[in-house]
């Protein structure tokens, strides 16, 4: 049997869901639709933590394309932990926006 995975959202994930969806005032639908979409996604980490692929630029990181918008996420296999940390627009300089 295998162990489900907590699912851990970081304070910068939060900071980054309020700016995404301030972002996308005028378009409440896009901004649902991506809310969704990351409920999903969370929900499917707690089986399957690898699903997605390493981040080949920070490879601590795992990514999660969501729409125009990336989810960055790291698995801690020996706690049974994915702490989600970042939702970035695509377009940024997603590597200085981690480090």
């Amino acid at each position: 049997m295998t162990m489900k995975y907590k699912v851990r959202f970081g304070l910068s994930f939060h900071k980054d869901v309020v700016s995404m969806t301030d972002y996308l005032e005028d378009y409440p639908e896009k901004a649902e639709r991506i809310l969704s979409q990351l409920d999903r996604v969370a929900s499917m980490l707690t089986n399957m933590p690898e699903l997605y692929p390493v981040y080949d630029i920070l490879p601590i990181f795992r990514k999660i394309a969501i729409e125009d918008y990336l989810v960055f996420y790291t698995v801690d296999k020996l706690h049974h932990i994915v702490s989600i940390y970042r939702l970035l627009y695509g377009g940024m300089d997603i590597p200085a926006q981690l480090k």
